[in-house]
C-alpha cells in the first residue's frame, strides 16, 4: 500500500525558534537533534508554550485553541522589568539533507518555516525566508498529518478528546493518514469551479428565458409592424385616390369660377363704363356750372363796380394817382406770384417725369425678381427630393459599411486570436517535441530543482497566456467601443454642422440694422421690434403683413436720432410711460402676441383695433360690423376693413416672424446637441485611453510571456535532460504524446477558425472595397446637391426679398406721383385765381384811363348799371338751371355707384372661388406627385370607381382608425427580432459548451470520489488492523476495533469500540481516564505506522498512566521513533528517562521562560568516562 508520502518522510525537525512568543520573550532556540527529546520543567514555567507556537506557526487561526482571547495574545505582555514585545515570531527548522521534498522547495537542503505578527495585526509567513500564503504552508504538509489540528499535534487534554470525538471528526484522521486531504481540496476546488459554472449556465438560462419573452414580444410586434406597413399602403392608395378626385373636382370648381367671374367681371365692365360717362358729363356741368358762376360774378362786380364809380367819381378822381399806384404794384405781384407758380409747375412736372420713368423701372424689376423666384420655386421640389434621395442612398451605404467594417473588426480580431492560439500551439508542440527528442540524455542530481523551477515557469507562462487573451479581448471590446463613440460622434458632429449652417443661413436672411453710425452719438443699443416679440406661430404670417416694415422699428428717446437710421424705419420715441390698455376682443390679434418693453405701447397702438379671423369667409362674414378704424386678418396675410378686400399673395416668402422662430427653434435645436456631443467627445476621448492602456497593457503581458517563455524552454529542456536519466522518461514521453495530441486536436480547430475568418475577411475586404468608392461618389454627389439646393433656397429667399422691396419701392413710387399730381392740380388752381386777380387789375387801368369828363362818366355809368343788372339777372336764370340738371345727373350716378359695390364683391367672391380652387387644385397635384403618383392609373382608377370623394375619405379614417387599434408600433422589430433570434443562438451554443463543462467538472468530482473511496477504505481497514494490534499491546490484551458509521464512504463517520481486558463496556465513554488515553494511543500510533509524519509533540499525554501502562506506551513510543520524530511534554520519571534529550524549561524571572537543554547520551558517555 503505497500511503507514504516520499516528499515527506526524510523530513526531520532540528530546531525550534522562539522570539517574543508568549513567555519566551528573548531570541530562544530549542535544538532537537535526537529522535526522542523531552520537554520538562515545573508545571507554569511555559512548557506547552512550546506546543503553542508549533501549532501557531503551521498556521492556527483560531486564538482559543491556542489558550487566548485574541491572536494578540500570543505576543509577550510585558512582566515587571520588561516591557510588551512588539512582535511574536517562531521557526521552526527542518533537515532535507536527502533531497526527498518535492515541489518548488526541495531543492534546499534545510528548510525553514516562519511566522511573525505584529501589534499592528500583520501577520506573515515564511518559508526560507520568502514571504509566502499560509495556504502554502497547509499544503507543504497536506496528507501528512502535521498541521494545526493533524493528529501529529496533541496537547493536553486532547487525546482523550481524540477518542471521544464525533463520527465525522475520527473521519478527518482517518482521511489524513489516508493523504486525501489532497484530494479533498481538488474537489472543493472543482466544486467551486462547477458551482460558478452552474451559476454561469443559471445566468444563461435567465438571459434565454428573458430572450425567449423578448421573442415571444418582438414576435408580435413584427406582426403588428407588418399589419401597419400594409395598411399605411392600403391609406397610400387610398389617398392618392382621393387627392386625384379632389384634384378634379378643384379644376372643375376653378372653371365654374372662372366662368362666373367673367361674366361679373364683363357686367362690372359696363357699369364702370356708365358710371365713367356719367362721371364725364358731371364735369362739363361741374365745368359749366363754375364757368356761369364767374360769369354770376363778374356780373355783380361790374355792377357794384359802376355803383361804385358813380357813387365816389369825384372821390376817384382825386385820388387817381394813387389807385394807379396801388394797381401797378398788384399787378407786379400778381406776375411774380404767376412766375413762381410756372416755376413750381416745372418742378412738378420733372419730379412725375422723373417718378414715372423709375416706376416703370421697379416694374420691371418686379416682373424680372417674381419670374426668377418662380424659376427658383420651380425647381425647388425636384432639387429637395434628389438631396433627400441622396442623403437617404448616403446614409444606407454609410450604414452598410460600418457594418461591414464591425463585422471585419470582429472578423480580423478572431483571426489573430486564432493565429496567436496557433502559433502558441505550435511553439507547445514544438516545446514538447524538444523535450521528447532530449529525453533520452542522461539525468544529474539537480532533476527535483529543474523540474520544479519548469513547473513554475510553466504555471507562470500559462497565466500569462491567460492574461494575455484577457488584454486581447480587453483591446477588442475597447476597439469596438472606440468605433461605436467615433460613429456616435461623428453623427452628431454632422448634425451640428448642419444646424450651423441653417442657423447662418438663417442669420444671413435676417435684416441687420445699421447701427454703426448711432453708435457714434450712443452707447445705448437701440432695439428693434421683432426682436421683442413673441407671436404664435399660426399669426406669425399675418402679423409680418400687418406691420410690414414697422418690424424693424427702433425705440429711441432722442428724436435727432432717426436722422441716422436706415431708410424706412419707424421710430418710436417713447416719452412718457405706458398708458393703461384697453381691454381687448375675444378675436384681437393681440391675443397672439407677447411683446416687451418698450415696444407694448407702439404695439397696442398699432394692432389694438386688428381682429383675427381663421379664414376669408369668416371674416367676410364679420366686415359689416367693422368699424372705419378697424381691421381683419387672416393667418394667409389676407386682410378684410369696412369698405374692401386685400388679398395677399405668396410672392414675398417668408415672414421676418417666421424667419425669428425657425432661427429659435435651430437655435435650441444646436444647443440641445451641445451637451450630447461633448459627452460623445469625453466617451470617445475616455475609449480611445482605454484602448491605449489595454494595448500597453497587452504589450508589457506579451514581453513578459516572450521573456517567461525564454526561462521555461530553459528549464524545461533542462528538467527533461534530468528526467530522461531517472528511468521516469517514459512517463514524461506518454504525457507528452497525449498532450501533443490535445494541442494537435486544438490546432486543427484554430486553424479551421483562422481559414474560415481569412476567407470572411477577405470577402468583407472586397465587399468594402466595392462599397466606398459609391458611398464617396454619393458622398460628393449629395454634397453637391446640397450645396445646389441651398445655393437655390438662399436665391430664391434673395428674389422674394428683392421682390418685397421692389414692391414696397412701386408704392413709394406710387405715392409720390400721385402726390405731385394733386401739386399740379393745386398750383393750376392757384394760376387761374392770380390771372383772373390780373384781369381784374387790368380792367381797373382800364377804367382808370377813361375821359375825366364827370357828365358824360356819369351817364355812361348809369347806362352801364342798368346793362349789368340785366345781365346779372340772365346769368342768376342760367346758374339755376344748370345746377338743377348736375343734380339730376349726380342723382343717376349715385344709383349706378349703389349697384357697382355689390357687383365689384360679386366678382371678388368669384376670384376668390378661382383663386382657392386653383389653389386646391395645385395643393393636390404636388402631393400627388410628392406621393409619385402614377396620375394615368389614377385616371382609369377613378374613372371605373364610383366611390366619391366622401366614401373614400370614410374608408381612410377607417384605415386609420384600424392603425390607431394597433396602438403603439415598433417599426424596428423586425430587425430586432432578427437580432434576438442571432443571440438566441449564440446563447444555445454558450449553454452547450457550458453543460459539456459541468459535465467534464462532475466526471472530475466522481473520479476524485472514486479516489478517495478507494484510499479512504484502504487506510480505514489498515488502520482497523493496526488499532487491533497496537490496543493490546498497550493494554496487555482486551480488544479495540474501529466501526464505519454510514454506508456512503464519502460520509460515512467512524467509531472505536474498545474493551480492555476483563471489561465489557457498552460505550467508550464508560472507560477510565486512563483507558481512554492508552485507546486514543492506539490510533494515533496505528494512524502513524501507516502515514508517519515528520515528528509528532506529545503534551502530558501520559499523565494519567500507571507505570506499567506507561513503560509499555514508552516501548511503543521507542519502535515509533523509527520513522518519526517524538517531542513531547512529561512529569512522569519513566518518560523521561526514555529520552534521548532533555530540554529544560525554567523561569527563573517571573514571566519569563528560559530554556536548558541536556543531551543524555553525551552525558553518560562523560559519565562513563
Amino acid at each position: 500500500m503505497a500511503l507514504l508520502p516520499a516528499f515527506i518522510v526524510a523530513m526531520r525537525l532540528t530546531h525550534i525558534k522562539l522570539s517574543g512568543f508568549k513567555s519566551f520573550v528573548d531570541p530562544t532556540t530549542i535544538a532537537v537533534p535526537g529522535r526522542l527529546v523531552a520537554v520538562i520543567g515545573p508545571n507554569g514555567c511555559g512548557k506547552s508554550n512550546v506546543i503553542d507556537a508549533v501549532r501557531w506557526v503551521l498556521g492556527e487561526a483560531s486564538a482559543r485553541q491556542l489558550r487566548g482571547e485574541s491572536m494578540q495574545d500570543v505576543i509577550f505582555n510585558g512582566a515587571n522589568t520588561r516591557r510588551p514585545a512588539p512582535r511574536a515570531s517562531v521557526e521552526l527548522v527542518f533537515d532535507n539533507s536527502d533531497g526527498q521534498l518535492q515541489g518548488a522547495w526541495g531543492q534546499y537542503a534545510e528548510v525553514a518555516i516562519k511566522r511573525q505578527l505584529t501589534r499592528q495585526g500583520d501577520s506573515t509567513y515564511y518559508i526560507n525566508n520568502q514571504v509566502v500564503r499560509r495556504r502554502d504552508i497547509t499544503d507543504l504538509f497536506l496528507g501528512t498529518g502535521v498541521g494545526a489540528r493533524g493528529y501529529a499535534v496533541i496537547e493536553q487534554g486532547m487525546i482523550s478528546r481524540i477518542i471521544e470525538a464525533r463520527p465525522e471528526e475520527l473521519r478527518a484522521h482517518i482521511e489524513e493518514a489516508a493523504g486525501v486531504s489532497k484530494y479533498k481540496e481538488r474537489r472543493r476546488e472543482t466544486e467551486n469551479r462547477l458551482a460558478d459554472t452552474r451559476e454561469h449556465l443559471q445566468r444563461l438560462a435567465d438571459l434565454q428565458s428573458e430572450l425567449d419573452r423578448q421573442v415571444e414580444k418582438l414576435q408580435r410586434q413584427a406582426n403588428t409592424a407588418r399589419r401597419y406597413q400594409e395598411l399605411k399602403a392600403q391609406i397610400a392608395d387610398k389617398q392618392d385616390l382621393f387627392d386625384y378626385s379632389q384634384w378634379q373636382q378643384a379644376l372643375h370648381q376653378a372653371d365654374s369660377a372662372t366662368l362666373l367671374y367673367q361674366q361679373h367681371g364683363s357686367a362690372q365692365e359696363t357699369l364702370q363704363q356708365q358710371v365713367e360717362a356719367l362721371e364725364e358729363t358731371l364735369q362739363q356741368l361741374r365745368q359749366q356750372e363754375q364757368q356761369q358762376q364767374q360769369q354770376v360774378r363778374e356780373a355783380e362786380m361790374k355792377r357794384a363796380g359802376l355803383r361804385e364809380q358813380w357813387a365816389r367819381l369825384e372821390e376817384q378822381i382825386r385820388h387817381r394817382r394813387d389807385w394807379q399806384q396801388r394797381i401797378a404794384r398788384e399787378q407786379a405781384q400778381a406776375q411774380t406770384e404767376l412766375q413762381r407758380l410756372h416755376n413750381e409747375d416745372q418742378q412738378q412736372q420733372e419730379q412725375l417725369k422723373t417718378a414715372g420713368m423709375e416706376l416703370e423701372e421697379q416694374q420691371l424689376q418686379r416682373e424680372q425678381w417674381a419670374l426668377q423666384a418662380a424659376e427658383h420655386e420651380a425647381r425647388m421640389p425636384e432639387l429637395e427630393e434628389l438631396a433627400h434621395q441622396g442623403e437617404r442612398t448616403r446614409q444606407n451605404q454609410q450604414n452598410e459599411l460600418a457594418r461591414l467594417e464591425r463585422e471585419l473588426a470582429i472578423k480580423q480580431q478572431q483571426h489573430q486570436h486564432a493565429t496567436s492560439s496557433i502559433n502558441q500551439l505550435q511553439q507547445r508542440q514544438q516545446r514538447l517535441q524538444e523535450e521528447l527528442a532530449q529525453l533520452a540524455l542522461p539525468q544529474t542530481e539537480e532533476l527535483q530543482q529543474a523540474q520544479d523551477t519548469a513547473a513554475e515557469l510553466e504555471q507562470v507562462v500559462a497565466t500569462l497566456e491567460e492574461n494575455l487573451l484577457q488584454y486581447e479581448q480587453q483591446r477588442e471590446n475597447a476597439q469596438q467601443t472606440l468605433i461605436l463613440a467615433q460613429q456616435q460622434h461623428r453623427q452628431l458632429d454632422k448634425q451640428q454642422l448642419t444646424l450651423s449652417a441653417q442657423v447662418e443661413t438663417l442669420i444671413a436672411l435676417l435684416p441687420q440694422a445699421e447701427r454703426s453710425s448711432i453708435a457714434d452719438v450712443t452707447d445705448a443699443d437701440i432695439p428693434l421690434l421683432w426682436q421683442h416679440m413673441q407671436v404664435a406661430p399660426q399669426w406669425q404670417h399675418a402679423t409680418s403683413v400687418v406691420l410690414g416694415h414697422k418690424l424693424q422699428a427702433q425705440h429711441t428717446e432722442q428724436l435727432k436720432l432717426a436722422d441716422i437710421l436706415p431708410e424706412c424705419t419707424t421710430v418710436w420715441i417713447n416719452q412718457a410711460d405706458e398708458a393703461e390698455k384697453q381691454p381687448l376682443a375675444p378675436n384681437a390679434l393681440l391675443q397672439h402676441i407677447e411683446v416687451q418693453a418698450p415696444f407694448t405701447q407702439a404695439i397696442h397702438y398699432w394692432l389694438g383695433q386688428v381682429l383675427c379671423a381663421e379664414t376669408l369667409d369668416a371674416a367676410l362674414l364679420l366686415q359689416a360690423d367693422l368699424q372705419p378704424h378697424q381691421l381683419i386678418v387672416t393667418p394667409e396675410g389676407h386682410s378684410v376693413d369696412a369698405v374692401s378686400v386685400t388679398l395677399y399673395t405668396e410672392d414675398n416668402g417668408i415672414s421676418l416672424l417666421q424667419q425669428q422662430q425657425q432661427l429659435r427653434e435651430q437655435q435650441l435645436a444646436q444647443a440641445a446637441l451641445e451637451k450630447p456631443l461633448q459627452q460623445a467627445a469625453e466617451a470617445m476621448q475616455l475609449a480611445q485611453r482605454n484602448l491605449e492602456n489595454t494595448e500597453t497593457q497587452l504589450n508589457q503581458c506579451q514581453q513578459q510571456l516572450k521573456q517567461q517563455q525564454q526561462h521555461w524552454q530553459t528549464a524545461s529542456a533542462q528538467a527533461t535532460e534530468l528526467l530522461a536519466r531517472t528511468g521516469q522518461g517514459q512517463l514524461r514521453r506518454e504525457h507528452i504524446q497525449q498532450e501533443s495530441a490535445l494541442i494537435n486536436s486544438e490546432l486543427t480547430q484554430q486553424q479551421q477558425v483562422q481559414q474560415q475568418s481569412q476567407a470572411d475577411i477577405e470577402n468583407l475586404n472586397l465587399a468594402i472595397e466595392q462599397l466606398r468608392p459609391q458611398l464617396q461618389n454619393h458622398t460628393a454627389s449629395q454634397h453637391s446637391q446640397q450645396q445646389t439646393l441651398k445655393q437655390s433656397q438662399l436665391a430664391l429667399l434673395e428674389a422674394r426679398r428683392q421682390q418685397g422691396l421692389v414692391e414696397m419701392a412701386i408704392v413709394r413710387l406710387q405715392q409720390c406721383i400721385q402726390s405731385a399730381t394733386q401739386e399740379r392740380q393745386r398750383i393750376a388752381r392757384d394760376t387761374e385765381r392770380w390771372q383772373e386777380r390780373q384781369s381784374e387789375l387790368a380792367l381797373g387801368i382800364a377804367e382808370q384811363e377813361m375821359d375825366d369828363e364827370q357828365t358824360l362818366q356819369t351817364e355812361e355809368l348809369n347806362a352801364l348799371i342798368d346793362v349789368a343788372g340785366e345781365q346779372c339777372a340772365a346769368a342768376q336764370q342760367q346758374l339755376q338751371q344748370l345746377q338743377q340738371q348736375l343734380q339730376q345727373t349726380q342723382q343717376q350716378q349715385h344709383s349706378l355707384n349703389s349697384r357697382l359695390p355689390q357687383l365689384q364683391a360679386d366678382t371678388q367672391a368669384a376670384l376668390l372661388q378661382q383663386q382657392e380652387a386653383l389653389l386646391n387644385a395645385r395643393r393636390f397635384h404636388e402631393t400627388l406627385q410628392q406621393n409619385n403618383a402614377n396620375l394615368d392609373v389614377l385616371a382609369e382608377q377613378f374613372a371605373q370607381s364610383a366611390q366619391a370623394a366622401p366614401e373614400l375619405s370614410q374608408q381612410i379614417a377607417a384605415l386609420a382608425q384600424k392603425i390607431n387599434a394597433l396602438g403603439a408600433v415598433n417599426l424596428a422589430a423586425l430587425q430586432e427580432l432578427e437580432e434576438a433570434h442571432e443571440r438566441a443562438e449564440y446563447y444555445q451554443k454558450q449553454t452547450a459548451d457550458v453543460q459539456a463543462a459541468i459535465a467534464l467538472l462532475e466526471e472530475a468530482i466522481s473520479t476524485i470520489d472514486e479516489e478517495t473511496k478507494s484510499r479512504f477504505k484502504t487506510t480505514f481497514d489498515a488502520v482497523n488492523e493496526k488499532v487491533q494490534n497496537y490496543f493490546p499491546t498497550l493494554f496487555g490484551g482486551g480488544e479495540a476495533r474501529l466501526d464505519m458509521v454510514g454506508d456512503d464512504l464519502l460520509t460515512a463517520g467512524v467509531s472505536i469500540m474498545a474493551r480492555p481486558p476483563g471489561k465489557k463496556n457498552s460505550t467508550i465513554h464508560l472507560l477510565s481516564g486512563g483507558e481512554k488515553a492508552l485507546t486514543a494511543m492506539s490510533l494515533v500510533f496505528a494512524l502513524f505506522s501507516l502515514n508517519p509524519a515528520p515528528f509528532c509533540l506529545l503534551d502530558e499525554v501520559d499523565a494519567p498512566l500507571d507505570d506499567a501502562n506507561t513503560s509499555r506506551f514508552c516501548n511503543l513510543v521507542q519502535q515509533m521513533s523509527a520513522q518519526t520524530q517524538f517531542v513531547y511534554i512529561s512529569h512522569n520519571r519513566l518518560t523521561m528517562e526514555m529520552a534521548e534529550q532533555l530540554v529544560g524549561v525554567t523561569m527563573q524571572e517571573k514571566g519569563v521562560s528560559r530554556i536548558v537543554e541536556v543531551n543524555i547520551r553525551q552525558a553518560l558517555d562523560m559519565a562513563e568516562a
